[in-house]
Protein backbone atom coordinates (compact mmCIF):
# COMPACT_ATOMS: atom_id res chain seq x y z
CA UNK A 1 0.00 0.00 0.00
CA UNK A 2 2.61 2.00 0.71
CA UNK A 3 4.69 1.73 -2.27
CA UNK A 4 1.62 2.46 -4.19
CA UNK A 5 1.42 5.63 -2.53
CA UNK A 6 4.17 6.49 -2.90
CA UNK A 7 4.13 6.46 -6.75
CA UNK A 8 1.43 8.44 -7.07
CA UNK A 9 2.13 12.25 -8.57
CA UNK A 10 1.91 15.40 -6.46
CA UNK A 11 -1.72 15.69 -5.49
CA UNK A 12 -3.39 12.92 -7.23
CA UNK A 13 -5.13 10.92 -4.02
CA UNK A 14 -5.02 7.17 -3.82
CA UNK A 15 -8.59 5.57 -4.67
CA UNK A 16 -9.69 2.16 -2.56
CA UNK A 17 -10.02 -0.58 -5.04
CA UNK A 18 -13.10 -2.70 -4.29
CA UNK A 19 -11.72 -6.38 -3.40
CA UNK A 20 -13.14 -9.00 -5.39
CA UNK A 21 -14.69 -10.56 -2.34
CA UNK A 22 -17.26 -7.15 -2.22
CA UNK A 23 -19.78 -8.33 -5.60
CA UNK A 24 -19.91 -12.25 -4.14
CA UNK A 25 -20.72 -10.87 -0.98
CA UNK A 26 -23.36 -8.58 -2.06
CA UNK A 27 -24.81 -11.11 -4.26
CA UNK A 28 -25.04 -13.11 -1.65
CA UNK A 29 -27.11 -10.91 0.53
CA UNK A 30 -29.70 -10.06 -2.38
CA UNK A 31 -29.98 -13.83 -3.04
CA UNK A 32 -30.32 -14.87 0.83
CA UNK A 33 -32.91 -11.72 0.91
CA UNK A 34 -34.89 -12.19 -1.97
CA UNK A 35 -35.35 -16.35 -1.13
CA UNK A 36 -36.08 -16.57 1.85
CA UNK A 37 -36.27 -12.63 3.75
CA UNK A 38 -37.34 -9.83 1.67
CA UNK A 39 -37.61 -7.43 4.17
CA UNK A 40 -33.76 -7.73 4.89
CA UNK A 41 -32.90 -6.25 1.60
CA UNK A 42 -34.78 -3.30 3.09
CA UNK A 43 -32.49 -3.67 5.98
CA UNK A 44 -29.67 -3.77 3.76
CA UNK A 45 -30.51 -0.95 2.33
CA UNK A 46 -30.82 1.01 4.98
CA UNK A 47 -27.48 0.31 6.23
CA UNK A 48 -25.39 0.65 2.94
CA UNK A 49 -23.85 4.05 2.05
CA UNK A 50 -23.59 3.21 -1.95
CA UNK A 51 -26.34 4.50 -4.17
CA UNK A 52 -26.29 2.16 -6.78
CA UNK A 53 -25.97 -0.72 -4.37
CA UNK A 54 -29.15 0.91 -2.49
CA UNK A 55 -31.15 1.24 -5.55
CA UNK A 56 -30.09 -2.09 -6.67
CA UNK A 57 -31.39 -3.99 -3.44
CA UNK A 58 -35.02 -1.89 -3.51
CA UNK A 59 -35.42 -3.14 -7.33
CA UNK A 60 -34.72 -6.59 -5.84
CA UNK A 61 -37.91 -5.93 -2.99
CA UNK A 62 -39.89 -4.85 -5.86
CA UNK A 63 -39.08 -7.86 -7.73
CA UNK A 64 -39.74 -10.18 -5.32
CA UNK A 65 -43.34 -8.08 -4.47
CA UNK A 66 -44.07 -8.56 -8.51
CA UNK A 67 -43.18 -12.87 -7.89
CA UNK A 68 -45.45 -12.84 -4.93
CA UNK A 69 -48.10 -10.41 -5.42
CA UNK A 70 -51.66 -11.48 -4.41
CA UNK A 71 -52.60 -11.76 -8.21
CA UNK A 72 -53.28 -14.99 -9.79
CA UNK A 73 -54.47 -16.68 -13.32
CA UNK A 74 -58.54 -16.03 -13.21
CA UNK A 75 -60.08 -17.51 -16.45
CA UNK A 76 -62.76 -15.03 -15.57
CA UNK A 77 -60.62 -11.86 -15.34
CA UNK A 78 -62.98 -10.84 -12.53
CA UNK A 79 -61.22 -8.41 -10.04
CA UNK A 80 -58.47 -5.77 -10.79
CA UNK A 81 -56.57 -4.31 -13.60
CA UNK A 82 -53.57 -6.72 -13.11
CA UNK A 83 -56.23 -9.40 -13.26
CA UNK A 84 -57.05 -9.47 -16.85
CA UNK A 85 -53.65 -7.56 -17.59
CA UNK A 86 -52.09 -11.72 -16.54
CA UNK A 87 -55.20 -13.07 -18.08
CA UNK A 88 -54.06 -11.93 -21.48
CA UNK A 89 -50.39 -13.10 -21.40
CA UNK A 90 -51.65 -16.53 -20.69
CA UNK A 91 -54.79 -16.58 -23.49
CA UNK A 92 -53.08 -14.69 -26.02
CA UNK A 93 -49.40 -14.60 -25.76
CA UNK A 94 -48.24 -18.18 -24.67
CA UNK A 95 -48.91 -19.37 -28.29
CA UNK A 96 -48.03 -16.09 -30.36
CA UNK A 97 -45.83 -16.46 -33.47
CA UNK A 98 -43.36 -14.03 -33.60
CA UNK A 99 -44.36 -13.01 -36.97
CA UNK A 100 -48.09 -12.00 -35.12
CA UNK A 101 -45.82 -10.24 -32.63
CA UNK A 102 -44.33 -7.76 -34.90
CA UNK A 103 -48.15 -7.27 -37.27
CA UNK A 104 -49.67 -6.34 -33.50
CA UNK A 105 -46.48 -4.04 -32.53
CA UNK A 106 -46.61 -2.12 -35.59
CA UNK A 107 -50.62 -1.70 -35.48
CA UNK A 108 -50.13 -0.45 -31.87
CA UNK A 109 -47.39 2.12 -33.12
CA UNK A 110 -49.77 3.48 -36.14
CA UNK A 111 -52.76 3.39 -33.44
CA UNK A 112 -55.19 0.94 -35.11
CA UNK A 113 -57.68 -1.54 -33.80
CA UNK A 114 -55.62 -4.72 -34.40
CA UNK A 115 -55.73 -7.95 -33.19
CA UNK A 116 -53.80 -7.42 -30.00
CA UNK A 117 -55.52 -7.46 -26.75
CA UNK A 118 -53.62 -4.57 -25.56
CA UNK A 119 -52.71 -1.57 -27.07
CA UNK A 120 -49.84 -0.17 -25.32
CA UNK A 121 -46.21 -0.92 -26.41
CA UNK A 122 -44.74 -1.70 -22.95
CA UNK A 123 -47.37 -4.55 -21.68
CA UNK A 124 -47.33 -5.81 -25.79
CA UNK A 125 -43.60 -6.63 -25.27
CA UNK A 126 -43.36 -7.63 -21.51
CA UNK A 127 -46.38 -10.01 -22.00
CA UNK A 128 -44.68 -11.75 -25.23
CA UNK A 129 -41.11 -11.81 -23.63
CA UNK A 130 -42.90 -13.99 -20.56
CA UNK A 131 -45.32 -15.47 -22.72
CA UNK A 132 -44.05 -16.14 -25.69
CA UNK A 133 -40.39 -16.41 -24.98
CA UNK A 134 -39.78 -17.53 -21.99
CA UNK A 135 -43.05 -19.43 -22.07
CA UNK A 136 -43.67 -18.66 -18.04
CA UNK A 137 -46.65 -16.54 -18.01
CA UNK A 138 -46.33 -16.74 -14.11
CA UNK A 139 -43.59 -14.32 -14.28
CA UNK A 140 -45.49 -11.34 -15.73
CA UNK A 141 -45.43 -9.40 -12.33
CA UNK A 142 -41.98 -10.21 -11.98
CA UNK A 143 -40.64 -8.33 -14.70
CA UNK A 144 -43.74 -5.43 -14.12
CA UNK A 145 -42.29 -5.27 -10.37
CA UNK A 146 -38.63 -5.02 -11.36
CA UNK A 147 -39.61 -2.57 -13.82
CA UNK A 148 -41.56 -0.49 -11.69
CA UNK A 149 -39.25 -0.73 -8.69
CA UNK A 150 -36.04 0.39 -10.25
CA UNK A 151 -37.73 3.85 -11.32
CA UNK A 152 -40.04 4.17 -8.43
CA UNK A 153 -36.78 3.66 -5.98
CA UNK A 154 -34.24 5.66 -8.19
CA UNK A 155 -37.42 8.88 -7.84
CA UNK A 156 -37.30 8.12 -4.18
CA UNK A 157 -33.67 8.04 -3.67
CA UNK A 158 -33.31 11.22 -5.43
CA UNK A 159 -35.93 12.76 -4.06
CA UNK A 160 -35.27 11.97 -0.03
CA UNK A 161 -31.34 12.23 -0.58
CA UNK A 162 -30.78 14.93 2.35
CA UNK A 163 -33.12 12.80 4.46
CA UNK A 164 -30.47 11.79 7.13
CA UNK A 165 -29.46 15.92 8.27
CA UNK A 166 -33.40 16.71 8.13
CA UNK A 167 -35.46 17.30 11.54
CA UNK A 168 -39.11 18.38 10.83
CA UNK A 169 -41.98 19.46 12.43
CA UNK A 170 -44.88 16.26 12.81
CA UNK A 171 -47.03 17.97 10.46
CA UNK A 172 -44.02 18.22 7.60
CA UNK A 173 -43.83 14.30 8.34
CA UNK A 174 -47.09 13.76 7.74
CA UNK A 175 -47.94 15.52 4.47
CA UNK A 176 -44.15 13.88 3.07
CA UNK A 177 -45.88 10.10 4.44
CA UNK A 178 -48.92 11.55 2.62
CA UNK A 179 -46.97 12.25 -0.16
CA UNK A 180 -45.15 8.40 -0.28
CA UNK A 181 -48.87 7.03 -0.34
CA UNK A 182 -49.69 9.01 -3.46
CA UNK A 183 -48.32 6.41 -5.36
CA UNK A 184 -46.19 3.84 -3.89
CA UNK A 185 -46.01 -0.43 -4.38
CA UNK A 186 -49.75 -0.97 -4.89
CA UNK A 187 -49.04 0.67 -8.55
CA UNK A 188 -47.36 -2.16 -9.68
CA UNK A 189 -50.86 -3.83 -9.82
CA UNK A 190 -52.14 -1.52 -12.65
CA UNK A 191 -48.90 -2.41 -14.73
CA UNK A 192 -49.10 0.75 -17.13
CA UNK A 193 -50.44 3.72 -15.53
CA UNK A 194 -48.09 4.30 -12.24
CA UNK A 195 -45.27 2.58 -14.63
CA UNK A 196 -45.36 5.79 -16.90
CA UNK A 197 -45.64 8.10 -14.34
CA UNK A 198 -42.43 7.12 -12.09
CA UNK A 199 -40.29 6.66 -15.85
CA UNK A 200 -41.44 10.50 -16.37
CA UNK A 201 -40.19 11.39 -13.12
CA UNK A 202 -37.26 9.75 -12.79
CA UNK A 203 -36.32 10.67 -16.03
CA UNK A 204 -37.39 14.12 -15.02
CA UNK A 205 -35.30 14.13 -12.20
CA UNK A 206 -32.08 13.02 -13.83
CA UNK A 207 -32.53 14.89 -16.61
CA UNK A 208 -32.28 17.95 -14.37
CA UNK A 209 -29.67 17.23 -12.43
CA UNK A 210 -27.37 15.61 -15.02
CA UNK A 211 -29.18 17.32 -18.26
CA UNK A 212 -27.40 13.88 -19.66
CA UNK A 213 -29.24 13.12 -22.88
CA UNK A 214 -30.74 9.47 -22.39
CA UNK A 215 -33.01 10.63 -19.44
CA UNK A 216 -34.38 12.99 -22.00
CA UNK A 217 -35.09 9.77 -23.74
CA UNK A 218 -36.39 8.77 -20.78
CA UNK A 219 -38.64 11.22 -20.25
CA UNK A 220 -40.24 10.35 -23.88
CA UNK A 221 -41.08 6.74 -23.24
CA UNK A 222 -44.23 7.41 -21.19
CA UNK A 223 -46.58 7.55 -24.31
CA UNK A 224 -45.37 3.53 -24.88
CA UNK A 225 -46.49 2.51 -21.55
CA UNK A 226 -49.64 3.86 -21.91
CA UNK A 227 -51.65 5.87 -24.34
CA UNK A 228 -52.79 8.59 -22.16
CA UNK A 229 -49.50 9.92 -21.33
CA UNK A 230 -49.40 11.37 -24.64
CA UNK A 231 -51.61 14.07 -23.00
CA UNK A 232 -50.70 13.52 -19.56
CA UNK A 233 -46.85 13.88 -20.51
CA UNK A 234 -47.32 17.33 -22.39
CA UNK A 235 -46.96 19.50 -19.63
CA UNK A 236 -43.69 17.74 -18.63
CA UNK A 237 -42.86 18.55 -22.21
CA UNK A 238 -43.97 22.20 -21.84
CA UNK A 239 -41.83 23.23 -19.44
CA UNK A 240 -39.26 21.51 -21.10
CA UNK A 241 -39.27 23.69 -23.92
CA UNK A 242 -40.65 27.23 -22.11
CA UNK A 243 -38.75 26.70 -18.95
CA UNK A 244 -39.15 27.44 -15.08
CA UNK A 245 -41.47 29.62 -15.35
CA UNK A 246 -42.83 28.93 -11.85
CA UNK A 247 -45.33 32.26 -11.08
CA UNK A 248 -46.51 31.71 -14.67
CA UNK A 249 -47.70 28.20 -14.40
CA UNK A 250 -48.92 29.33 -10.59
CA UNK A 251 -51.43 31.49 -12.13
CA UNK A 252 -52.33 29.35 -14.92
CA UNK A 253 -53.48 26.88 -12.28
CA UNK A 254 -55.43 29.38 -10.37
CA UNK A 255 -57.46 30.08 -13.31
CA UNK A 256 -57.74 26.56 -14.18
CA UNK A 257 -59.33 26.43 -10.60
CA UNK A 258 -62.37 28.11 -11.27
CA UNK A 259 -62.71 27.91 -15.18
CA UNK A 260 -61.82 25.55 -17.94
CA UNK A 261 -58.88 26.68 -20.31
CA UNK A 262 -59.78 23.99 -22.89
CA UNK A 263 -62.71 23.25 -25.05
CA UNK A 264 -64.02 19.91 -24.39
CA UNK A 265 -65.04 19.94 -28.35
CA UNK A 266 -61.78 20.89 -29.49
CA UNK A 267 -60.19 18.50 -27.45
CA UNK A 268 -61.90 15.52 -28.58
CA UNK A 269 -61.99 16.70 -32.39
CA UNK A 270 -58.27 16.49 -32.41
CA UNK A 271 -58.24 13.33 -30.04
CA UNK A 272 -60.38 11.20 -32.02
CA UNK A 273 -58.52 12.30 -35.54
CA UNK A 274 -56.79 8.62 -35.75
CA UNK A 275 -58.83 5.49 -35.11
CA UNK A 276 -56.73 4.46 -32.01
CA UNK A 277 -57.66 7.93 -30.82
CA UNK A 278 -61.25 7.80 -31.40
CA UNK A 279 -61.76 3.93 -29.80
CA UNK A 280 -59.65 5.70 -26.47
CA UNK A 281 -61.92 8.82 -26.34
CA UNK A 282 -64.69 6.89 -25.89
CA UNK A 283 -63.21 5.51 -22.57
CA UNK A 284 -62.08 8.63 -21.77
CA UNK A 285 -65.24 11.14 -22.34
CA UNK A 286 -67.39 10.97 -19.60
CA UNK A 287 -68.05 14.12 -17.51
CA UNK A 288 -68.30 13.85 -13.89
CA UNK A 289 -71.44 14.61 -12.70
CA UNK A 290 -71.82 12.89 -9.19
CA UNK A 291 -72.42 15.21 -6.71
CA UNK A 292 -72.61 15.08 -2.68
CA UNK A 293 -75.62 13.22 -2.73
CA UNK A 294 -75.15 10.68 -5.44
CA UNK A 295 -71.45 9.78 -3.89
CA UNK A 296 -72.93 9.64 -0.58
CA UNK A 297 -75.82 6.84 -1.72
CA UNK A 298 -73.09 5.10 -4.02
CA UNK A 299 -70.72 4.76 -0.55
CA UNK A 300 -73.19 4.17 1.75
CA UNK A 301 -72.06 1.72 4.48
CA UNK A 302 -68.44 2.53 3.77
CA UNK A 303 -66.10 4.25 6.04
CA UNK A 304 -66.19 7.41 6.26
CA UNK A 305 -62.77 8.22 5.40
CA UNK A 306 -63.76 6.28 2.23
CA UNK A 307 -66.15 8.52 1.32
CA UNK A 308 -64.38 11.66 1.88
CA UNK A 309 -61.90 10.25 -0.32
CA UNK A 310 -64.39 9.55 -2.85
CA UNK A 311 -65.81 12.94 -2.58
CA UNK A 312 -62.30 14.08 -3.56
CA UNK A 313 -61.44 16.41 -0.60
CA UNK A 314 -57.80 16.02 -1.08
CA UNK A 315 -58.12 17.98 -3.94
CA UNK A 316 -59.33 20.71 -1.65
CA UNK A 317 -56.65 19.74 0.68
CA UNK A 318 -53.49 19.88 -2.50
CA UNK A 319 -55.47 23.07 -4.03
CA UNK A 320 -54.95 24.75 0.15
CA UNK A 321 -51.05 23.68 -0.12
CA UNK A 322 -50.74 24.91 -3.12
CA UNK A 323 -52.18 28.73 -2.21
CA UNK A 324 -49.91 28.31 0.93
CA UNK A 325 -46.77 28.03 -0.60
CA UNK A 326 -47.86 30.63 -2.93
CA UNK A 327 -48.71 33.10 -0.65
CA UNK A 328 -45.72 32.83 1.68
CA UNK A 329 -43.28 33.10 -1.40
CA UNK A 330 -41.75 29.24 -1.32
CA UNK A 331 -41.77 28.61 -5.08
CA UNK A 332 -40.07 31.61 -6.30
CA UNK A 333 -37.67 32.29 -2.73
CA UNK A 334 -36.88 29.15 -1.19
CA UNK A 335 -36.81 26.72 -3.84
CA UNK A 336 -33.48 26.58 -5.51
CA UNK A 337 -34.17 26.42 -10.07
CA UNK A 338 -33.79 22.34 -9.89
CA UNK A 339 -36.96 22.57 -7.28
CA UNK A 340 -38.60 25.27 -9.25
CA UNK A 341 -37.99 22.69 -12.24
CA UNK A 342 -39.87 19.95 -10.86
CA UNK A 343 -42.43 22.00 -8.84
CA UNK A 344 -43.27 23.63 -12.84
CA UNK A 345 -44.03 20.40 -14.42
CA UNK A 346 -46.48 19.65 -10.92
CA UNK A 347 -48.20 22.98 -11.58
CA UNK A 348 -48.48 22.50 -15.46
CA UNK A 349 -50.23 19.23 -14.76
CA UNK A 350 -52.49 20.43 -12.23
CA UNK A 351 -53.69 22.88 -14.94
CA UNK A 352 -54.16 20.25 -17.00
CA UNK A 353 -56.16 17.66 -15.16
CA UNK A 354 -58.31 20.77 -13.90
CA UNK A 355 -58.76 22.00 -17.63
CA UNK A 356 -59.48 18.10 -18.65
CA UNK A 357 -62.61 17.63 -16.15
CA UNK A 358 -64.64 16.00 -18.99
CA UNK A 359 -62.14 13.36 -19.51
CA UNK A 360 -62.51 11.51 -16.18
CA UNK A 361 -59.68 8.94 -16.53
CA UNK A 362 -57.19 11.54 -17.76
CA UNK A 363 -58.40 14.51 -15.23
CA UNK A 364 -57.58 12.08 -12.57
CA UNK A 365 -54.74 10.37 -13.15
CA UNK A 366 -53.08 13.65 -14.18
CA UNK A 367 -53.98 15.15 -10.67
CA UNK A 368 -52.02 12.54 -9.20
CA UNK A 369 -49.17 12.98 -11.49
CA UNK A 370 -49.47 16.52 -10.88
CA UNK A 371 -49.57 15.98 -7.21
CA UNK A 372 -46.33 13.92 -7.07
CA UNK A 373 -43.97 16.40 -8.89
CA UNK A 374 -45.30 19.02 -6.42
CA UNK A 375 -44.87 17.32 -3.40
CA UNK A 376 -41.48 16.27 -4.84
CA UNK A 377 -40.06 19.46 -5.03
CA UNK A 378 -41.60 20.40 -1.85
CA UNK A 379 -39.77 17.47 -0.24
CA UNK A 380 -36.03 18.18 -1.80
CA UNK A 381 -36.35 21.84 -0.80
CA UNK A 382 -38.08 20.88 2.92
CA UNK A 383 -35.02 18.44 3.40
CA UNK A 384 -32.49 20.47 1.82
CA UNK A 385 -33.11 23.81 4.41
CA UNK A 386 -33.09 20.80 7.17
CA UNK A 387 -33.17 23.15 10.15
CA UNK A 388 -32.45 26.44 8.26
CA UNK A 389 -36.05 26.65 6.88
CA UNK A 390 -38.11 29.60 7.07
CA UNK A 391 -41.10 30.63 5.72
CA UNK A 392 -39.89 33.76 3.85
CA UNK A 393 -43.24 35.32 3.92
CA UNK A 394 -46.03 34.96 6.77
CA UNK A 395 -44.56 32.73 9.07
CA UNK A 396 -48.19 31.76 10.76
CA UNK A 397 -50.21 31.65 7.61
CA UNK A 398 -47.32 29.20 6.78
CA UNK A 399 -47.94 27.00 9.52
CA UNK A 400 -51.76 27.47 9.64
CA UNK A 401 -52.33 26.85 5.61
CA UNK A 402 -49.98 23.54 6.08
CA UNK A 403 -51.93 22.44 9.21
CA UNK A 404 -55.21 22.88 7.58
CA UNK A 405 -54.17 20.96 4.40
CA UNK A 406 -52.86 18.18 6.60
CA UNK A 407 -56.23 18.01 8.00
CA UNK A 408 -58.13 17.55 5.23
CA UNK A 409 -55.52 14.85 3.71
CA UNK A 410 -56.40 12.71 6.60
CA UNK A 411 -59.16 10.35 4.97
CA UNK A 412 -57.18 10.41 1.83
CA UNK A 413 -54.24 9.49 3.72
CA UNK A 414 -56.78 6.35 5.52
CA UNK A 415 -57.69 5.70 2.14
CA UNK A 416 -54.25 5.02 0.72
CA UNK A 417 -52.99 3.34 3.80
CA UNK A 418 -55.98 0.87 2.90
CA UNK A 419 -55.11 0.00 -0.45
CA UNK A 420 -51.35 -0.39 0.44
CA UNK A 421 -52.22 -3.63 2.15
CA UNK A 422 -54.13 -4.97 -0.71
CA UNK A 423 -51.66 -6.87 -2.88
CA UNK A 424 -48.60 -7.34 -0.93
CA UNK A 425 -48.07 -11.09 0.17
CA UNK A 426 -47.66 -12.45 3.49
CA UNK A 427 -45.03 -14.25 2.07
CA UNK A 428 -43.32 -11.10 1.24
CA UNK A 429 -42.36 -11.11 4.85
CA UNK A 430 -40.75 -14.34 4.71
CA UNK A 431 -40.16 -17.41 2.40
CA UNK A 432 -41.69 -15.81 -0.90
CA UNK A 433 -40.83 -19.29 -2.68
CA UNK A 434 -43.25 -21.08 -0.93
CA UNK A 435 -46.02 -19.09 -3.40
CA UNK A 436 -43.61 -19.98 -6.30
CA UNK A 437 -43.49 -23.69 -5.45
CA UNK A 438 -47.44 -23.91 -4.45
CA UNK A 439 -49.41 -19.67 -6.05
CA UNK A 440 -52.72 -21.72 -4.33
CA UNK A 441 -51.71 -20.78 -0.60
CA UNK A 442 -50.64 -17.34 -1.25
CA UNK A 443 -52.68 -14.92 1.11
CA UNK A 444 -52.28 -10.90 1.31
CA UNK A 445 -51.09 -8.96 4.27
CA UNK A 446 -54.71 -7.44 4.75
CA UNK A 447 -56.39 -11.14 4.39
CA UNK A 448 -53.63 -12.32 6.93
CA UNK A 449 -54.75 -9.69 9.29
CA UNK A 450 -58.22 -10.00 9.32
CA UNK A 451 -57.64 -13.73 9.62
CA UNK A 452 -55.77 -13.11 12.61
CA UNK A 453 -58.28 -10.70 13.68
CA UNK A 454 -61.20 -12.87 13.59
CA UNK A 455 -59.21 -15.79 15.27
CA UNK A 456 -58.38 -13.17 18.43
CA UNK A 457 -62.05 -12.19 18.58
Amino acid sequence: MLANQASLAPGQVHKRIRRPADVPARAVKIMTGMLLAPPLLLLEAWRTRSHRYRHLLLTAFFAVYGATIGIAYDPTGAGADGVRHLLKVYVHYSDLAFGDFQRELWEILTFQVGTSPNKDVYIHVVSYFVGGVLGVPALFFFVIGTVYGYFFSGSMLIIFRDWGKARLPLITLFLIANFFLLKNIEGVNTVRTWTGLWVLVYGSLQYYRTRRLRYLVLMAMPPFIHLGYFVMALPAYAVLLFGSRVSLYAVLFILSSTTTLISPGSFVEVAATTERGSSAVGSYYREETADFEQVVAQTSGKRIWFVLAKLKVQRWALNLFIYTLLVCGIFTLTMNAYERWIASIGLLTLTLSNSLWFMYAIHNRAWTIGAVFLGAAFIMMRLRQADRFKAPRGKFLYQLGLVSSAVLFVPYFAYNLSLFLDYPSVFLLGAPFTVWLDPSVNLTIKEALRALIYGIL
